[in-house]
């Protein structure tokens, strides 16, 4: 496991003194990146080969969240390659070395030439230590979306979105997708499924349907083609 220890600063937590959602998946990507760049395969390497790893789908369940000036360890590992796909863990601990979070990623190569999804070459495949798949109960990758939806007010993709791919961040989507949820909502599990990529000024039209148990969002473009749909359990 690539394990990265940090403190939570105050530039990462909300009025609660807390964490939130949005925040667990930048320690999960930046811990990613980390542990890629260490072993020679990270973005800009990527970048050099003409290929990108772009986000597929999230299930994270969270404990507690994380407060301020708390020092925790945030850990990941792949456990398995598919394809074009690559199949990876994360998760927190505290200090004492309890799991305070955890979470199941999957990924996909893409050529960005050609924007289509291509095998993981040997090379990734080797640079990586695969361990055991974390004890978590595995939810699809896939959320099946059904009946009336509540459309909302539009937004619009700022400059202040995007990444390096200059796509909208994967974090920056389930941070929009949370202004959607009650105010004081508890987010004990989110699943992500990414579909299409937002860009610097799509318009993006949220939808909320709100279920026994769960809150879904969907982020669709104005002609209807969804970016990426979010499902929180309370």
């Amino acid at each position: 496991m690539y394990r990265m220890e940090r403190p939570v600063t105050y530039s990462e937590v909300g009025a609660d003194y807390r964490v939130d959602m949005a925040q667990v998946i930048n320690y999960f990507q930046d811990c990613s990146c980390f542990q890629s760049d260490e072993l020679g395969v990270g973005p800009k390497n990527m970048d050099i080969l003409g290929k990108v790893w772009m986000l597929n789908s999230w299930q994270i369940v969270v404990e507690r969240y994380p407060t301020y000036g708390e020092s925790i360890t945030v850990g990941t590992w792949p456990y398995d390659f598919k394809g074009p796909l690559g199949l990876r863990n994360f998760i927190i601990d505290d200090a004492s070395g309890g799991r305070i979070a955890r979470a199941n990623s999957v990924w996909a190569m893409i050529d960005v030439t050609t924007g289509r999804p291509v095998r993981v070459d040997r090379t990734q495949i080797e640079a990586y230590q695969m361990e055991p798949k974390e004890s978590m109960n595995y939810e699809g990758r896939k959320i099946p979306i059904s009946g009336e939806f509540e459309t909302l007010e539009p937004i619009t993709v700022t400059r202040a979105c995007l990444d390096t791919n200059h796509h909208m961040n994967n974090a920056r989507y389930v941070a929009v997708a949370m202004e959607y949820l009650p105010e004081n909502y508890r987010i004990h599990q989110i699943r992500v499924e990414y579909k299409h990529s937002a860009r610097y000024g799509d318009i993006l039209i949220p939808k909320r349907q709100v279920k026994a148990g769960t809150i879904v969002v969907l982020l669709e473009k104005a002609g209807g083609e969804v970016c990426v749909i979010t499902e929180f359990t309370e």
